[in-house]
């Protein structure tokens, strides 16, 4: 699946950028608030005649532009960061999404192409029960001569007392599904009234209906999976209104706190203001990633029961986030923000009445955790409407490739099975002990044993598969490693025991080092036969890596000394070799002066002592050097460039192998899963809702990652990248609580079906620690993703 976005798409993005800045000024949107339609006509007619935006998602043959999900949700985030006042959301995202999905053929022609052309305004109820449209059947039809009538009373229609017709769901006697009718506006017997609201950026009305004339438009083979279908795209379209309303949040806190000054200084330079900004901007981020998921998914055609459920976790995750960040800019303006005058209010209106929308955030989960649970069927298009069970918690079954091109996808899916072959093949016999073992928590899990499957990957030729054949990879693609990585996981991988190595220092000599240096160590890394460890945290130093102690100086003979001491060292008791960062200038401060050295620990001058972590394992380490010995063709580099490099090798860690970590938190999600069940906590509503914000919180950090691969096969280090350590760290930690309260009493003991979440829920526990802390994590959100003002540093 690609996130990028293509040419058509960005052009679409910045061409309604471009109108609603203009056209959507806080100054217009509360002159059409405050007018008598609600909306500016002349602001429509360029939207709908000049623009074509109503026609984005209507087939080609039927008048439109023959786009799709991806497009209209792009369109709706700008609506939704300029609180674009107009009928652009009932007309095209609801009434021509019903038309789409429910109706037939006959009622598609006559009315679609009068709509994608802007030439028809419409409405249709727009429930707040999460059942979506089969909870508006408060209207009876009855069949007449000529057609049918309708009476009752229909409410919740949005900016439905100016639109030309509505679309109404109503019971039909002896039908177990509502029927879809249009009822003209001048028709007889129709009343429409207003219904007022706080937030009149979006405006309903409520129609009483007395025997009124209507037309029957629904297909009754369509309609079980296409109101389905329907609730699954509207709810989608709202939570990219609400995406950008929470992006327009941020992006109005981050510049009032700029100008805002406090003790003589701007308050966007307090670090518990930068926290705050940047827990938004993780908290959109996230947001930005399911929506995009959930829209991708969509236009890719993917399973009913998979998008109606990552729709629901989008809406609710879109619900929580616009409301967290309203409130939050109502906070960090201050007084201000209270007042009429200032935004943060219009915003804040918008997120409370959106959030009800066909579902609140609770109710949504509860349908997510029925789907995990695969206890609440999907109607399916192909069976015409037979049930369709969810599998939402165990990994997407492979396509098979005969089915698909000899090309593009179809080559992946074959490369997919022969990955998948190879792995059932081999990891068997005396392997099969190794599954799922050795990840984080567990590397103490049998080390020989893993080194000696290292040496099986190798000689199948699966390490290194994401280096250039020049040195002697497999130079696969970003969407082949991807595959590498989920396959190798999906059929329980081991940890491996070269991941420092394969994944970070040898691409940092392919990048960095001298041909020596790759000749040396590269084959060495590849065959299994030398493990690396990690020298870059010193115990005074914390998430400040620039704050090196450690000091190195060069002998007469062109070798190095090394003197000082690392700490958190993953594995450097099991590994041959390790890389240190250290201080070759004296005198020198921060990230000037170092140098990136390549030491044995097998040495006089390196003492390793292993560090019990509170789970009772052991795998990190402390290394102290005393004058340890680095030969000097294994500098990095030239002296003093140690920062450049070690930098460099940081941003390899974001890369492909990412999608291989979520496959194993998939794993330890299926665990919890099953955990819930054989306790009958399957039942339990807190448990379900936690259960399903922690399926819908993976598919995010999936779609985290997805956006970091760009297209060009290059790693995109965007707010995606940044937000990602900071996304993944806290999900996998709130994972290992989750699964410890469904243990309950019996995770306390020693029994080995416990086991397992154990290890998870005590190591994770270290997770937003390492790598750098949530709260280093939430400085450099600020000040790299928001432009935040650094924190002072001392003057040296």
């Amino acid at each position: 699946m690609n996130l990028s976005l293509n040419d058509d798409q960005r052009l679409i993005r910045e061409s309604a950028e471009s109108l609603l800045a203009d056209v959507s000024t806080s100054a217009a949107v509360r002159a059409a608030m405050d007018s008598e339609r609600g909306y500016d006509l002349s602001v429509w007619s360029r939207i709908a005649t000049e623009l074509g935006w109503c026609g984005i998602a209507v087939p080609e043959e039927l008048g439109g532009l023959g786009l799709g999900p991806v497009e209209l949700a792009l369109v709706q985030e700008v609506c939704g960061y300029r609180l674009l006042c107009a009928p652009f959301f009932s007309s095209v995202c609801l009434a021509s999404t019903l038309l789409l999905e429910v109706a037939d053929d006959a009622a598609r022609a006559a009315w679609l192409p009068a709509l994608a052309a802007g030439e028809l305004r419409l409405s249709a109820p727009l429930p707040s029960d999460a059942r979506g449209f089969l909870a508006a059947t408060a209207l009876q039809a009855s069949p007449q001569a000529e057609g049918w009538s309708l009476s009752g009373r229909a409410a919740r229609l949005p900016e439905g007392d100016s639109a030309d017709a509505l679309l109404l769901l109503a019971a039909v006697e002896g039908e177990a599904l509502p029927g879809l009718f249009l009822v003209r506006r001048e028709a007889d017997g129709l009343r429409v009234r207003s219904q007022p609201g706080f937030d009149q950026g979006r405006r309903f009305a409520e129609a009483e209906l007395h025997a009124v004339a209507a037309e029957r438009l629904d297909d009754g083979e369509r309609a079980a999976a296409g109101y389905a279908a329907a609730a699954a795209r509207v709810r989608l379209y709202i939570a990219a209104e609400q995406l950008g309303a929470a992006q327009a949040c941020l992006d109005l806190t981050v510049a009032y706190t700029a100008t805002r000054k406090q003790f003589g200084r701007a308050i966007a330079g307090f670090q518990a203001v930068k926290h705050r900004c940047a827990e938004m901007m993780v908290r959109v981020e996230a947001l930005r990633s399911a929506v995009a998921g959930a829209a991708a998914q969509l236009a890719t055609g993917a399973g009913l029961a998979e998008c109606v459920a990552e729709c629901a976790a989008a809406k609710a995750l879109a619900s929580d986030t616009l409301y967290w960040c309203a409130q939050e800019a109502i906070q960090l303006h201050g007084g201000v923000g209270f007042t009429w005058e200032y935004d943060p209010q219009l915003y804040f209106k918008r997120a409370q009445a959106s959030s009800h929308w066909l579902g609140s955030a609770e109710a949504l989960r509860e349908q997510v955790a029925a789907q995990v649970f695969s206890e609440a069927p999907v109607p399916s298009p192909a069976s015409g409407g037979g049930p369709e069970r969810g599998r939402l918690v165990r990994a997407p079954e492979r396509p098979d490739p005969s089915s698909l091109p000899p090309t593009g996808e179809g080559a992946l899916a074959a490369f997919r099975e022969e990955i998948a072959g190879w792995m059932q093949r081999h990891l068997s016999g005396r392997y099969a002990s190794l599954k799922h073992r050795g990840g984080p928590g567990d590397e103490e899990a049998d080390p020989a044993l893993r080194k000696e499957w290292e040496r099986e990957l190798a000689a199948g030729g699966w390490t290194g598969v994401g280096w250039p054949k020049a040195h002697g990879g497999r130079g696969l693609s970003i969407a082949e490693q991807v595959v590498f990585h989920e396959e190798y996981a999906r059929v329980g991988g081991p940890g491996r025991m070269g991941h420092i190595g394969e994944g970070l220092i040898g691409p940092t000599l392919i990048k960095f080092g001298t041909p020596e240096q790759q000749q040396r160590f590269l084959p060495r890394i590849l065959d299994g036969s030398e493990y690396w460890a990690q020298g870059y945290s010193e115990p005074n130093a914390g998430s400040d890596l620039a704050n090196v102690q450690t000091r190195c100086w060069q002998e007469a003979d062109g070798s190095w000394r090394v003197q000082g001491q690392k700490i958190w060292t993953s594995l450097a008791h099991e590994s041959e070799w390790i890389f240190v960062l250290a201080r070759s200038e004296p005198g020198s401060k921060g990230n000037k002066g170092l140098s990136f050295l390549l030491l044995p620990l097998d040495q006089p001058g390196i003492e390793i002592r292993p560090i019990r972590q509170l789970g009772g394992g052991s795998e990190f380490n402390e290394v102290f050097f005393d004058g340890a010995k680095a030969e000097a063709a294994h500098l990095v580099g030239k002296p003093g460039e140690g920062w450049k490099v070690a930098m460099g090798l940081l941003e390899i860690e974001r890369g492909v192998s990412t999608l291989g970590q979520q496959m194993h938190f998939l794993h330890e999600l299926e665990r919890v899963v099953a955990a819930a069940r054989q306790r009958g906590l399957d039942r339990d509503p807190f448990v379900r809702n936690r259960i399903a914000a922690a399926w819908g919180g993976l598919k995010v950090l999936r779609y985290h990652a997805l956006r970091m691969l760009a297209s060009d096969d290059q790693l995109s280090l965007g707010r995606e990248a940044l937000v990602y350590k900071y996304a993944w760290s806290n999900w996998h930690r709130d994972l290992g609580k989750l699964g410890m309260d469904v243990l309950g009493a019996e995770g306390e003991g020693g029994d080995e079906a416990a086991r397992p979440l154990q290890q998870l829920f005590f190591f994770s526990r270290a997770d937003t620690i390492y790598g750098g802390t949530n709260e280093i994590q939430l400085n450099l959100i600020a000040e790299r993703g928001l432009g935040m003002p650094r924190e002072a540093r001392p003057v040296v």
